[in-house]
């Protein structure tokens, strides 16, 4: 089954969301932030990346930016899970090419499972 990385700085938003999709039988891994995330993209490309938008340290747009300058990371589907409806953050995260956008307050797990299935069948090869 496929490795989710999970990013978001919410405990309460990550952790049901992870005990979800191990339940459904993906390998999970949770980071608090964008900096943290990038040590992890360094040693282990996951299947497919959910990231909030606006988080310290590091953002999930500049996540994104810095992780598509690595060749290897050029393809790797990422899902944005995020609250916000608008904005530049939004902006920058549709213009970096992701998977799918999806609202925390509309989302439920099922269309997040659905999100990664989408995104890990289009992965090229």
């Amino acid at each position: 089954m496929a490795h989710v990385l999970i990013v978001d700085d919410s405990f309460e938003a990550q952790e049901p969301l992870g005990k979800y999709l191990e339940k459904q039988g993906y390998e999970v891994t949770l980071v608090p932030n964008g900096r943290e995330a990038l040590g992890e993209l360094i040693y282990t490309v996951p299947d497919v990346v959910i990231v909030d938008l606006l988080m310290p340290e590091m953002d999930g747009p500049s996540l994104i930016e810095v992780a598509r300058a690595y060749l290897r990371l050029q393809a790797l589907p990422v899902i944005v899970l995020t609250a916000m409806e608008d904005g530049p953050l939004v902006a920058r995260a549709q213009n970096a090419k992701v998977s799918a956008i999806l609202k925390k307050t509309k989302a439920t797990f099922e269309d997040i499972k659905r999100a990664i299935e989408d995104a890990v069948v289009r992965i090229p090869g």
